[in-house]
């Protein structure tokens, strides 16, 4: 007999993300939006929610996560749902926006870490294990190098997804029209710079908010919503000091 309801992945290699050590609700919820995301698009009201794309606000997380302590219903405050999606939003794990019925979450990567046949099977992870400790000598010679190569790898998904954002914000990844490169070397330059400083994804997204709303029906203007212009050192930090302030600053202290 077939299970009713589908299933999600969840991939192992979570456990060497920087999620596995964040505190419980935060990770709570990051599975709760794997397993409410669509499976494929679908058609609300008129809005095509795509494959990987839900609409929640904090009170719809708030009543799915509940339990039960006697007789008393318990839910997760909305501090902790709001610091747990600037958490998500700023690994790059998300993307939201605003809608007149709650937040349109992005699930990023959804398509890769959904999809059966991306994963190997349990015997060839068996074997590449057993090899692994067997040549673990040399995996820590070459240990540096590793690390290197993860974060590289890192920096290229967060290209990705930074750059794909720009191209869907400013129409340019409407059929037939070219959009940025993310694997362009320049592009990679300048994001790279920037998280070398410190910034994190959100605020890329958060910068490309702000000047698309500012220059996309500008004819003079448009041309500069483009990685070199909003993502240079002096510009960026310029771009950055114009956003309004978040109101929920004060929530995001540390545990």
């Amino acid at each position: 007999m077939k299970i009713k309801g589908g299933y999600y992945i969840k991939a192992r290699c979570i456990q060497n993300s920087e999620i596995a050590i964040m505190p419980p609700y935060v990770r709570e919820i990051w599975d709760w939006l794997l397993k409410e995301a669509n499976h494929s698009e679908k058609k609300i009201d008129g809005t095509v929610i795509k494959r990987g794309q839900l609409i929640r606000s904090f009170k719809d997380i708030q009543k799915g996560l509940h339990w039960m302590i006697g007789y008393r219903k318990m839910s997760y405050e909305k501090w902790q749902c709001e610091k747990s999606m600037k958490f998500l939003r700023e690994q790059g794990m998300v993307v939201t926006t605003k809608t007149t019925r709650g937040m349109l979450i992005t699930i990023c990567n959804y398509d890769y870490y959904q999809t059966p046949k991306n994963y190997e099977s349990n015997k060839r992870a068996t074997t590449r294990v057993t090899r692994e400790q067997q040549l673990a000598s040399t995996i820590n010679k070459n240990d540096k190098n590793d690390k290197n190569v993860k974060k590289e790898d890192t920096l290229s998904s967060r290209c990705a997804l930074i750059i794909s954002y720009l191209n869907e914000k400013t129409g340019r990844k409407e059929k037939g029209k070219r959009g940025f490169d993310p694997k362009n070397e320049s592009t990679i330059n300048f994001i790279r710079a920037r998280f070398n400083e410190g910034r994190t994804v959100k605020d890329f997204i958060d910068v490309i908010d702000k000047k698309v709303k500012d220059w996309l029906s500008d004819e003079k203007m448009f041309k500069f919503l483009r990685p070199s212009t909003l993502f240079d050192r002096t510009k960026f930090e310029n771009y950055i000091n114009e956003l309004e302030p978040d109101k929920f600053a004060k929530y995001y202290k540390k545990e």
